[in-house]
């Protein structure tokens, strides 16, 4: 038998129950992140520390999430840092080959300084993608950006010799490489390096740029191609 004592204190527990369930904290019904904002954050850290030194605690920490989430969302350390690195590559080079693009019907000049001040924009509008692709380390610029966009380059440069009258080979190649390898070495120290101001840098990478092209001559990009002929 149920007596009205056993009835108020059902009553009792049914009401405590309540109050603590009302009193308890609520869940929180923040979205999870997303793969891009986990990348994002990633690209951060590496940018900060460089990708050796970048730990997936230190990742979590920076995504507002947890090691075991960056784990089930990309394997491992390494998968992770690859991720990043294929993103800013895609994003960066992308970008360029649109400002190759769209400066195809410049004059000589004004094509290379155009695309030489486009790469310091990016570089003002996406510091940590390009530390990351360009390394924390002094003299170690990353492969992957001259492979990508050293074809374009070379090709441009060949074009415009062909104008000229001058049929130039391989010489067209390691003259992108030390053009796009000045631009990169100027971005590299002052986003890295000294820390110095973009537009200082840019401006003396222009300016670097357009002394090569006025003072390498045609022959001596055949001659290059000429000893290249003899291997």
């Amino acid at each position: 038998m149920v007596t009205a004592d056993d009835r108020s204190a059902e009553g009792t527990e049914r009401s405590s129950g309540r109050r603590a369930e009302h009193e308890r904290p609520a869940r929180s019904t923040r979205n999870r992140p997303t793969d891009e904002q986990l990348l994002d954050a990633a690209c951060e850290v590496i940018a900060e520390v460089g990708a050796d030194r970048a730990t997936m605690t230190a990742i979590a920490e920076r995504g507002a999430t947890t090691r075991v989430t960056l784990y089930a969302h990309f394997g491992s350390r390494d998968d992770l840092v690859a991720r990043v690195i294929s993103r800013e590559l895609d994003t960066f080079t992308s970008f360029m080959f649109r400002v190759y693009d769209e400066s195809e019907e410049m004059p000589y000049g004004a094509r290379a300084r155009y695309s030489v001040r486009c790469l310091f924009d990016y570089a003002r509008n996406h510091p940590a993608g390009l530390r990351v692709l360009m390394g924390h380390r002094e003299g170690h610029g990353n492969r992957r950006l001259y492979a990508a966009l050293e074809p374009r380059i070379s090709a441009r440069l060949r074009k415009n010799y062909a104008e000229r009258g001058t049929r130039i080979a391989a010489g067209a190649d390691a003259l992108a490489s030390l053009l796009l390898g000045m631009s990169l070495d100027v971005a590299h120290r002052a986003l890295i390096v000294d820390g110095a101001g973009i537009d200082a840098a840019c401006d003396l990478a222009i300016t670097a740029t357009m002394a090569v092209l006025r003072d390498v001559r045609p022959e001596q990009l055949q001659a290059l191609d000429a000893s290249l002929g003899q291997r």
